[in-house]
């Protein structure tokens, strides 16, 4: 039977849109670009040249005061003909880039539920409440770094 059609990745994506600088590894140079999704195993976001396969990249995600640095591999780099950009796929190639992307992945999913929240509330929810909030709710469902 043929795996072509079927999701072969481990974990689940988020759509998660947020600016992220790109590095290649031991370069100065950085750029910046915008995430798609985001997952336990790897990043996904639009890049306007092809980047090589088995490219190493060092990753920045600010997430408020803070910046995540991850680094990854390009495994995909597809061309999107409509928009003229390529759709690039980074996998994670260690464990402290794999939590530190989970950790960014859950504080960005708390801070779209706070305005979730405040808005169906009617009211301005603090981050704690939030943060708190979604923890009872999501946190069992995330996926554990192992």
């Amino acid at each position: 039977m043929s795996s072509l059609g079927k999701e072969r990745r481990k974990f689940f994506r988020h759509p998660i849109q947020v600016p992220i600088k790109l590095r290649v590894a031991d370069s100065k140079e950085s750029f910046s670009s915008e995430s798609r999704d985001l997952s336990l195993g790897g990043l996904n976001f639009t890049w306007p040249k092809k980047i090589a396969k088995g490219t190493t990249l060092d990753i920045t995600i600010p997430v408020k005061e803070k910046f995540f640095e991850l680094r990854g591999r390009v495994v995909f780099c597809k061309e999107d003909h409509r928009s003229a950009r390529f759709h690039t796929g980074v996998s994670f190639t260690d464990f402290p880039s794999a939590f530190k992307a989970r950790l960014a992945e859950e504080v960005l999913q708390i801070l779209e539920y706070r305005k979730t929240i405040s808005r169906e509330l009617g009211h301005e929810v603090s981050e704690e409440e939030a943060a708190s909030k979604w923890v009872r709710e999501f946190a069992s469902s995330f996926p554990t770094v192992s």
